[in-house]
C-alpha cells in the first residue's frame, strides 16, 4: 500500500475513534455521513454524496493531525460549509468558460493540438533565456493549488527575502516578460 494510502486509513481510523470516544455508536460514522449528504442536496444534489465524502476526508486528516476540535458535527459543518462555496466557485468558473466565446477554442485548433507546439517551444526557450533563478521562481510561485499554493508563495517571499506583495509584483513582471517574449517568438509582426 502506498504512503497515501496507509495516511488515509490511519486518518480515517482516528475519525472513527473520536467518534467513538464522544460517545458515538457504530453508526455514527454512517449518521454524520447522512447529515452532510442531506446539507449537500440541498445547494447541489448532483454532487451531494461526493462532497460529502471530500468533507469526511478533509475531517479525518484534521483530526489525524490532531486539530482542536470541540465538535465533530459542527468541526464537519465547517468544512461543509467550505466545500460548498469551493464547488459553487467551480461551477461559476465552468460556467463562464461554457459561456465566453473567447475562452471557446475554434473547432480547427481543437482537431489540431499541434498548433500548441510550437507556443510550448517558444516557451520553453524563454523560460530558458529568463535564466535559472527567474525560471524557478515563476514555475514554483504558479505551481500548486488551493492552500499548497499560497503556503509555497511564502516560503517562496521567505526564501527570497522579500515581502508577499514584492514577491507577487516580481513574479507578474516575469510572467508580462515571459508573455511578451513568447509572442514575439511566435508571431513574426511582432518581432519589429
Amino acid at each position: 500500500m502506498s504512503d497515501a494510502g496507509v495516511a488515509a486509513d490511519g486518518a480515517f481510523a482516528a475519525l472513527l475513534a473520536r467518534l467513538a470516544a464522544d460517545g458515538g455508536d457504530a453508526g455514527a460514522y454512517e449518521s454524520l455521513r447522512r447529515r452532510l449528504i442531506q446539507f449537500f442536496r440541498l445547494h447541489v444534489p448532483a454532487d451531494a454524496d461526493d462532497l460529502a465524502d471530500v468533507v469526511l476526508d478533509r475531517l479525518a486528516r484534521r483530526i489525524h493531525e490532531d486539530t482542536d476540535v470541540a465538535s465533530v458535527p459542527s468541526y464537519a459543518l465547517g468544512i461543509a460549509r467550505m466545500v460548498l462555496h469551493e464547488a459553487r466557485a467551480k461551477s461559476a468558473r465552468r460556467h463562464l468558460a461554457e459561456t465566453d466565446p473567447t475562452l471557446v477554442p475554434d473547432d480547427d485548433a481543437a482537431d489540431d493540438a499541434s498548433d500548441l507546439e510550437p507556443v510550448l517551444a517558444a516557451l520553453r526557450a524563454c523560460l530558458d533565456a529568463a535564466g535559472t533563478s527567474a525560471r524557478e521562481l515563476i514555475l514554483t510561485y504558479y505551481g500548486g493549488d488551493g492552500s499548497a499554493r499560497i503556503a509555497t508563495r511564502k516560503r517562496l517571499a521567505d526564501a527570497c527575502g522579500i515581502s508577499l506583495n514584492a514577491l507577487r509584483n516580481r513574479a507578474l513582471r516575469l510572467r508580462d516578460a515571459l508573455e511578451e517574449c513568447v509572442r514575439k517568438r511566435t508571431n513574426p509582426q511582432d518581432r519589429a
